[in-house]
């Protein structure tokens, strides 16, 4: 292999991973139109007539008497009849979470069904016995206790306990000689424009064996699981959801609402934030979908965490993990330095070396080993920071689309760093620091060089799409590049003088 089909390789080698970024972070952007149900052994079959489908479930009657909660970290109002949530207010995000088809159906969350449908008539339209109109959850767990007496003199009782640091309500049903369950849905309210940024909207499931099942409600009008660990409805950034050991779920869907009907009458209830810390303690941290990259977006975001514990701005966490990266990386940064600047210091030999034997290739390729070898230069040495570093990217460019704790922080004229700016200004930034990369960063090969500027370019429009903080971690990851090849630059003069 001589010297120009050495620098072609490396330029195919940048441009493959250009094109492995575009093309994975464009399927990323489309992902939620490509999903589909999956066939697996435990879902049931789809039924066929679509058009006049209904839920199995008439809306709650009477709603005209509530209980309200309130809680450190949200306010809910739970109706007499029946004990399901008909509001449910997170206060740090400022996010309701009961949906507008919930509301026009009057089928709400935590809705308690039976198979039986005498019974059934009486839970949808039957006030519930309570001795509180209103709980304040501040300091230990509340409990409320609903009952009623059916006309055959059987008692239904229903009780939920809400705790004052924690987005789980445990409730336990229980009515003599009936089979319960209790819905989730329909649907989940999302609190901003839907847009391919989004994700998975609409129903969620976790099997025993870990596999998590995500539904389209516009392509299904019933499925059924069994051995389900966790179900509920989902968007990006919110969970609305039941867990318990194991048990059967129906989703059943119409015009793109879906139910989710859990066959269980104790569980936790979880209605809340997609935070990882409240998400692990319950064994749901499946439901932040890192996508391929998870095994490295998860233990970063847990390391963004612990720093803002001590730095309250997560833009001066972004930048600090981008130093701190850089510096475990710097032995490699400083030996790709030193192979490129070998290479830089090699470009006339090598121009020799072409000229005395253009006409014999196989020679040329053998003395220019050679040469390599003698000088201890690896031509190709240049690639590998850049390669290992887009695993990096791909796992903060997850934790950027799907951390809800980063959604809405704000640096410097900056308001949301999980949003594009829509000034432009920082991927403008981001594309010069690229810029000032390229020329500290010494080339043999004039050609390459002009191809990185036109990376430059491409990148500024491409980074202008993509979530501010991750053009902040790119575009400081740049800047720290330049300064150690400046650096090491002056130290390998100073070496050489």
């Amino acid at each position: 292999m001589n010297q120009e089909q050495n620098k072609k390789l490396l330029v195919i080698i940048q441009a493959v991973a250009i094109t492995f970024l575009v093309f994975a972070l464009f399927t990323r952007f489309n992902k939620n139109k490509q999903q589909e149900v999956k066939k697996t052994a435990e879902v049931a079959t789809v039924a066929e007539n679509k058009k006049d489908y209904s839920f199995p479930v008439e809306g709650l009657k009477h709603l005209d008497s509530f209980i309200n909660i309130e809680t450190p970290l949200y306010r809910a109002k739970i109706s007499k009849v029946n004990g399901a949530v008909v509001d449910f207010y997170v206060k740090k995000y400022k996010a309701e979470l009961v949906s507008d088809e919930a509301k026009k159906l009057n089928i709400y969350p935590l809705t308690t069904v039976s198979d039986n449908k005498t019974v059934n008539t009486w839970l949808m339209e039957t006030p519930l016995e309570s001795d509180v109109t209103e709980i304040s959850v501040t300091k230990s767990p509340r409990k409320i206790v609903l009952r009623g007496t059916l006309p055959d003199g059987r008692e239904f009782i229903k009780e939920l306990t809400f705790h004052p640091d924690s987005y789980v309500i445990d409730v336990n049903e229980s009515l003599k000689g009936a089979k319960l369950s209790v819905i989730i849905g329909p649907g989940i309210k999302v609190n901003e424009a839907h847009t391919s940024r989004m994700g998975h909207i609409g129903p969620v499931i976790e099997l025993s064996n870990g596999k998590v099942e995500r539904i389209n409600a516009k392509k299904i009008k019933s499925v059924a699981f069994n051995s389900v660990k966790w179900a509920g409805e989902e968007d990006k950034y919110f969970l609305c959801a039941v867990k318990d050991s194991a048990f059967s779920v129906d989703i059943v869907a119409s015009d793109g609402r879906s139910i989710v009907n859990n066959h269980v009458a104790t569980f936790k209830a979880f209605f809340g934030p997609k935070e990882l810390s409240q998400l692990e303690k319950l064994g749901m941290d499946k439901a932040i979908d890192f996508g391929i990259f998870g095994f490295l977006a998860k233990p970063l975001l847990k390391f963004f965490l612990f720093l803002h514990r001590f730095i309250p701005n997560y833009g001066l966490v972004i930048i600090l993990i981008t130093l701190i990266i850089k510096i475990i990386m710097h032995p490699l940064t400083h030996k790709s330095f030193e192979s490129m600047k070998k290479m830089q210091v090699l470009a006339p030999k090598i121009e020799e070396l072409k000229k005395k034997y253009s006409k014999d290739p196989k020679k040329l390729n053998e003395e220019m080993m050679k040469l390599y070898k003698e000088e201890g230069v690896n031509p190709m040495g240049g690639c590998l920071p850049m390669i290992l570093q887009i695993p990096v990217f791909f796992a903060l460019y997850e934790i950027f689309l799907n951390a809800v704790e980063l959604k809405g922080v704000s640096f410097l004229w900056i308001k949301d760093l999980s949003t594009p700016d829509p000034t432009y200004i920082l991927p403008i930034l981001m594309g010069l620091s690229m810029i000032l990369q390229q020329k500290l960063t010494p080339s043999a090969n004039p050609e390459q060089q002009k191809i990185f500027y036109v990376m430059a370019i491409v990148f500024t429009f491409m980074f202008a799409k993509f979530p501010a903080g991750l053009v902040l971690y790119w575009m400081t990851n740049n800047l720290i590049t330049a300064a150690q090849n400046f650096i090491i630059n002056k130290m390998i003069h100073h070496g050489e003088s």
